[in-house]
Formats: structure tokens, C-alpha cells, sequence
């Protein structure tokens, strides 16, 4: 992938090379190299590649993009190009300023219909991904005329062309968008084909088609990142000629910064996992006789959504609030009797330390300790993040949660007969998704007032986020669950339908599930990709990040309880770094002490 806008570039291999206008799509990423990276390493720090990316982001002015007027249309496509590598790499942060001004421009294009985005499907499909994702309002009717396979000319659209087809195909918000229900279809269809015919001989594009098909909604910010880095190469690319007067930057120097910043984050997730487990001991929760410790797990996914070293307080208390409510629910579960699981929720109510006596047990002493002193410390963290008290709100939290464990626990003991709109209307708090959202929403850099945090936008937010984790992972559990006597939406699915005197299959019913988790997805991006809303946008994108967690961990199994593709990728993730050049690991060395 490469920031040369006017470089021409030629293929040793005899895989297409797929041409827009200045930037040319392999793997689905822009690329093009410069001769003298193969011979030279990057030797630049972030600040000096900063600066030169920053560079070709200014207009022929001199000025920056962000306060120029116009940009040439011929310029948006490698633009957009060069978006898509700065996302797809991790590092697109440092450059929010100049993206901004580019999708300003590429949508004041988009609404004239501008040929040198409505000619070129990659491009046309791109823009619309990238704009949709941004906020922008676009129809997807824009893109009807890629539909149906047979509108496009498969002979002369690469496979990389497709890939962006099929990624536009996954921004569907409506059930309405028929063109993009027609477009995921039939890019699905082609991508599986050409994966079973062994069609692909590059074996990088094969493992991203592999990648993306395998479970595109479950891609954690992080792996999607790390993967990118693992695909990248340059190595079959060699310059013709170098018009561009910013040659010098070379893909080798940009791929050096990625992987730079990538081991920068790692070795940040690696300090927040040794402060977890310091955690996790002082409050004695690895003394408890029940459940799991589900502590790496818990450091990996916070690492894998919420990457940005800055975010790191974020990271902490996300990452302690789901083992603190998974070892509570594991002791409502089995772990306690009943009346030690009320005593918890009866402490949480009252906020106050007791003797060791008056816990009646050491599990409940244990628990309640832990929740009292991190929330408590939480409260002393978001009063200076935040300017004013929270700790009322975050109890508040806790009660909630309690309390719908204590009602679930009370109908599975009782044998309540209960619906299934009963049970997803509790349900959905039990899942964690709320409280560990809003407890590290705290640090996310935005003052949080009480009308955000009470408003019908935050409870919809949360209710389709919890919805979607909720229901994937009772499809995963409810074998499970049913030997327990315990609900799940699947078995109760099957109940309703049989007090009305039709059947339904356990097929049929998980069909069905997924379906209604896949409405609350989209009803959730809806939210997330609108503008004006009383949440800004980066506190949004935080809800739509723990919805890709339920996509990655009930896919196709139950990751959370027995991760399997977890294991390998919390190794690439959290404890294997990308290799970097000597000057980089000496620069890594002292960022890391």
C-alpha cells in the first residue's frame, strides 16, 4: 500500500492490477512501490513520516486539505485509496483532520455524480463505504447497477474489485436496501467460488477472501489490523518512473511506521495485562473455588476493540467490569445458594463495608469487595475525567444488574413459565454489555453529561448492542442451557410457537434468532452513523465496537467460555510483535520503559 499518487507500477507475478485512475488495487489495497525500498529499511520515526504522509494530503497550494476549498476530482479516487490504507492499517488517527476534509469533498462529488467516482466500480464503492460509515447520508440505490452479478462484467473485474463491491455490501442499514441485500448475495457467492475453485494463486488474497467470508461483522478493530500488516506486500512491485515530487516516501517507510505503532499498542496491552492480574489477586478473586478466570480473555478483547494507547484507563475498566460480571453471574449461576446471591445484590444496594461476620460467606465478601473498591476507585478516576461526581450513576449500575439477576434467578429456580419478551426484556442487561460500556465510557475523552447518559439514544444504544450479543450467544448456549432449565431465547422461541399449535425446528428457530440479532445490528448502525445525535460520534463508535465482540465470540461456537480461535489470536494480538527494522525496535525499546 502506498501514499505515491503518480507512480506507474508493474506486476512480476501474472495476477491482474487492477488501475484507479492513480493508485492501482491488489489484495483490495492500494499499491505502489518505490525502487529504493527494496534496498533500504525505514529509518524514520512517527513524527518524520507524520510529516511527509501529512505532506501529500496538501493541495498543489501548499495549503492543507482541511483548509482548502476544492480538491481536484481526478485526485479522489487515490485519496480515497489512501483512506482505506490509513483505516485498515491502524493509524488513520494521527490524520482525522485530513480525512475529514477529503470525505467533505469526496460527498460534494459524490451529490454531482462526478465521473471519476460513479465510473469506476471500486472507486464508486469505496466512496459510498467510507461516506456511509463517516455519516454522510448516501442512497444505496447509488450503487443498483452493481446488483446483479450479471450488471457486472466479471471478466474484466478483478477479484479485488469484488472484495470492495462486497464490503460496500456490508454498511446495509434498512431492510429496505435491496440493491445491497442483491449486492451481499451475489459478491458472496463469487468470493465462495473462487475460494472452492482454488481460482486465487496469490496466497495472501486468498487468506483475505478466506478472512473476510469467514465472519466480516466479527473482524475486532485490532485482528483486522494485524491482519492487514501480516498481507501486506510490496515485494512484487517495482517503479517504472516517479513523477510524484514526494517519491521519497516509500512503502517500506510506511510500512515500518504501522508496524512501529502496532508493537507500540502491544507493548501497552502487555502492562495492562499484568496490572489486571495484580488486580484480579489483590481483590482475591483467584481464590474463589467457582467459575473461570477469564482475565486474559477479558485483555484481549478490550486490546482488540480499543487500541489507541491514550485509551488505556478505557481498557482497564472494561476489561475488570467483565470479569467482575462474569463472576458474579457464575456465582447466581451455581457458585452460591440463593440467599448468598441476594446478600450481594442487598450490599450493592447499601454501598457500605461490613465486618467480615455479617458477609455470611467468603465468596460474597470477596465479591462485593471487589465490585465496592473498583467502583469506588472508578468514581475518584471519572470525578477528574469528567468534573463532577458520578459515583451515584455508576452504583446505580450495578444495582440494575443485580437486581435482573436476582429476577433471572428467581424464574429459573421457580420454574416461571416466561415469554420470550419477558425474557429478552431482562436479558439484555444480563449480557454486561451496559455496564461495562458506560463504566469506561468515563475515559474516553468526552464530558458525559447526565442528560447523555439518561437519554433514549444511550438506553437504545445500549439495548441493541446488548441485543445482538445476547441472542448470538444463546444460539451457541441453549443446548446447554436447556439441560440447565434455564431460559433462552432459542427454546422459548420453539414454546411460543407450540402453544399456538405450530411447530418449529430447532433450525428454524435459530434462522430466526439470528435474524432478530441481525435487525438490532442494524438498527444499531443506524444510530452510530447518524449526525446530530446528543452522543458524539466517538462515543457511538464504542457500541458498535463491543457489537463486532458478540459477532467474533458466537460465530460458530462460544469463544467467551471456550475460546479456541481466541488462543491464536490473543498470540498475535497481545505477545507476538511485528518484526521491525533496528532502528524501530531501539525506538520501541524506550517507548516500552
Amino acid at each position: 500500500m502506498s501514499l505515491t499518487f503518480n507512480a506507474g507500477v508493474v506486476r512480476f507475478s501474472s495476477h491482474r492490477v487492477r488501475s484507479t485512475k492513480d493508485c492501482f488495487t491488489v489484495y483490495g489495497f492500494p499499491m505502489i512501490a518505490n525502487k529504493a525500498a527494496f534496498a533500504v529499511k525505514c529509518s524514520l520515526t512517527p513524527t518524520d513520516l507524520m510529516g511527509r504522509v501529512e505532506e501529500k494530503f496538501k493541495g498543489k497550494n501548499g495549503n492543507s486539505l482541511a483548509a482548502s476549498t476544492t480538491v481536484e476530482s481526478a485526485d479522489i479516487p487515490s485519496n480515497l485509496c489512501i483512506i482505506d490504507t490509513l483505516q485498515r492499517l491502524g493509524v488513520d488517527r494521527y490524520f482525522q483532520t485530513e480525512i475529514n476534509a477529503i470525505l467533505e469533498d469526496t460527498y460534494r462529488l459524490w451529490e454531482r455524480k462526478d465521473k471519476d467516482i460513479y465510473s469506476d466500480a471500486t472507486t464508486h464503492a469505496m466512496a459510498f463505504r467510507l461516506l456511509r460509515v463517516k455519516g454522510y447520508e448516501v442512497s444505496s440505490e447509488e450503487l443498483a447497477p452493481y446488483a446483479d452479478q450479471e450488471c457486472v462484467n466479471v471478466q474484466t473485474a478483478d477479484v479485488a474489485t469484488v472484495i470492495e463491491l462486497y464490503r460496500a455490501a456490508q454498511v446495509r442499514i434498512s431492510e429496505e436496501e435491496s440493491s445491497l441485500k442483491k449486492l451481499h448475495a451475489w459478491t458472496t457467492t463469487f468470493l465462495k467460488y473462487q475460494l472452492q475453485s482454488n481460482s486465487i494463486p496469490e496466497k495472501k488474497l486468498h487468506k483475505l477472501v478466506e478472512y473476510y467470508l469467514k465472519n466480516y461483522h466479527g473482524i475486532l478493530d485490532r485482528m483486522g489490523v494485524r491482519m492487514d500488516l501480516d498481507l501486506f506486500d510490496i515485494s512484487h512491485y517495482r517503479t517504472l518512473q516517479a513523477s510524484d515530487r514526494f517519491s521519497s516516501l516509500r512503502n517500506e517507510d510506511f510500512l515500518e511506521f504501522a508496524r512501529q505503532d502496532f508493537n507500540i499498542c502491544q507493548a501497552k496491552h502487555q502492562k495492562e495485562l499484568q496490572q489486571l492480574q495484580r488486580w484480579y489477586a489483590d481483590c482475591r478473586l483467584d481464590t474463589l473455588k467457582f467459575g473461570r478466570d477469564v482475565v486474559r480473555v477479558a485483555n484481549f478483547l478490550t486490546s482488540a476493540i480499543f487500541g489507541e494507547p491514550e485509551l488505556s484507563d478505557a481498557r482497564l475498566i472494561f476489561a475488570k467490569h467483565i470479569v467482575l460480571v462474569t463472576c458474579i453471574d457464575e456465582f447466581f449461576d451455581h457458585g452460591g445458594s440463593k440467599e448468598e446471591s441476594y446478600k450481594i445484590l442487598e450490599l450493592v444496594e447499601e454501598w457500605k463495608e461490613k465486618p467480615t461476620g455479617e458477609y455470611g460467606c467468603e465468596e460474597v465478601e470477596i465479591l462485593f469487595t471487589a465490585v465496592y473498591s473498583t467502583v469506588n476507585e472508578l468514581a475518584e478516576m471519572a470525578h477528574v475525567e469528567q468534573g463532577r461526581s458520578v459515583k451515584e450513576f455508576l452504583v446505580k449500575l450495578w444495582v440494575q444488574i443485580l437486581s435482573i439477576f436476582k429476577i433471572e434467578l428467581d424464574t429459573w429456580s421457580d420454574d416461571t413459565e416466561l415469554t420470550l419478551d419477558s425474557y429478552l426484556n431482562n436479558s439484555w442487561v444480563s449480557i454486561g454489555c451496559r455496564i461495562c460500556i458506560l463504566m469506561s465510557m468515563q475515559f474516553a475523552g468526552v464530558k458525559l453529561s447526565d442528560e447523555m447518559l439518561l437519554s433514549e439514544e444511550c438506553v437504545d444504544l445500549c439495548r441493541h448492542v446488548s441485543m445482538v450479543d445476547r441472542l448470538l450467544n444463546d444460539v451457541q448456549t441453549f443446548e446447554k442451557e436447556r439441560k440447565e432449565n434455564t431460559g433462552n431465547s432459542v427454546s422459548l422461541l420453539q414454546a411460543a410457537a407450540e402453544r399456538e399449535g405450530r411447530a418449529i425446528t430447532e433450525e428454524e428457530a435459530i434462522t430466526q434468532i439470528k435474524e432478530l440479532a441481525e435487525y438490532h445490528r442494524r438498527k444499531l448502525m443506524q444510530i452510530v452513523y447518524k449526525t446530530d445525535t446528543i452522543f458524539p460520534r466517538k462515543c457511538k463508535d464504542m457500541f458498535l465496537k463491543v457489537c463486532r465482540i458478540g459477532c467474533y465470540l458466537y460465530a460458530s461456537g462460544d469463544e467467551f467460555t471456550t475460546p479456541q480461535q481466541m488462543m491464536e489470536d490473543m498470540k498475535s494480538l497481545v505477545y507476538q510483535p511485528l518484526t521491525v527494522d533496528d532502528m524501530s525496535a531501539k525506538e520501541l525499546t524506550s517507548v516500552r520503559n
